[in-house]
């Protein structure tokens, strides 16, 4: 069972996740609204594109140690949770009842 700092930290970067896929989001429909030259929101487009390719880079180097984290807690857990395993397999036979 995950304690409450993982949960909280899911959370957040879900938040973190929808905040910054809504502001980019809102920014192509602003471009592609404007009254702009096609070459102007091609121009704004490709840097728009830049800036996500930052961001999407900056956050994979963020997550990296929280998904590590959470992928080796799963593997103690599951190398020396006997009870863990035992519980799963069971979990079918007390849905039923």
């Amino acid at each position: 069972m995950a304690n409450n700092s993982d949960g909280e930290r899911t959370v957040l970067l879900s938040v973190l996740a929808g905040i910054g896929i809504g502001a980019i989001v809102g920014a192509v429909v602003a471009l592609l609204l404007a009254p702009k030259t096609g070459q102007e929101t091609r121009e704004e487009l490709a840097k728009a594109v830049e800036k996500l390719k930052e961001s999407v880079s900056d956050l994979s180097h963020r997550l990296k140690p929280a998904l590590e984290t959470v992928a080796s807690t799963i593997r103690q857990k599951a190398a020396g949770g006997g009870e863990a395993v035992e519980a799963g397999e069971h979990a079918p036979e007390q849905a039923q009842a």
